[in-house]
């Protein structure tokens, strides 16, 4: 049997808030494999956001063992845990987290010149011209995130998390913002993702 993509086991994570101490995570297990897709379903509070925070590296678990893409990221420095998210991971944020400076176009493409400093403009511009195009919005390419609407900018970050192909897809609330139908568009790319591609997926959803 092939490694999964996600290995997490016993995964703890203690936080403070006003001293007093929470357990957020309490000994987790998770596994995921190479083109599959998981839900995690749960009431606000219960730690679903932090699950995907701490598989991403981008809070550091208490106790327990995660290994990502072949990765035992509980191992890994600030910088090289930097490297890791920018090869191996796409990540859509409930808050989208774009920059309000750069145009949509701007905005995807930046992941592929972080990752790819060699890669020409015209063919990181044609692939994220291409990822914009893919969730609908071939047509706000030079839209700064201003001039966007909610979902429209959502869209934006879910093309820049799939722009660069990544091993895995961590995805908070991906259709929060948006109506049913492009709702519906959205999570049917995700899941082409995993059938063509092999992407894993692990979103959080509260749309059954």
């Amino acid at each position: 049997m092939p490694a999964p993509v996600v290995d997490a086991r016993g995964v703890n994570l203690h936080l403070r808030s006003g001293g007093t101490p929470l357990h957020i995570l309490k000994d987790v297990d998770l596994a995921l494999a190479a083109g599959e897709v998981a839900a995690i379903v749960g009431p606000s509070g219960s730690g679903k956001t932090s699950l995907l925070m701490v598989l991403s590296g981008l809070e550091q678990a208490t106790s327990g063992h995660i290994e990502v893409a072949g990765t035992d990221i509980t191992t890994l420095n600030e910088d090289r845990l930097a490297i890791f998210r920018r090869e191996a991971l796409g990540i859509l944020f409930q808050n989208f987290h774009l920059i309000p400076s750069l145009t949509a176009l701007e905005n995807v493409a930046l992941t592929l010149e972080i990752a790819h400093p060699a890669m020409a403009w015209s063919e990181i511009s044609d692939s994220a011209a291409a990822a914009l195009a893919d969730v609908g919005l071939g047509n706000r390419t030079t839209h700064l995130p201003s001039a966007l609407s909610g979902g429209e900018q959502q869209r934006v970050g879910l093309a820049r998390a799939m722009v660069g192909r990544p091993r895995l897809l961590l995805a908070d609330e991906p259709t929060g913002n948006l109506d049913q139908e492009t709702g519906a568009h959205v999570i049917e790319l995700m899941f082409g993702l995993a059938r063509e591609r092999g992407t894993s997926i692990l979103l959080i959803t509260h749309d059954p």
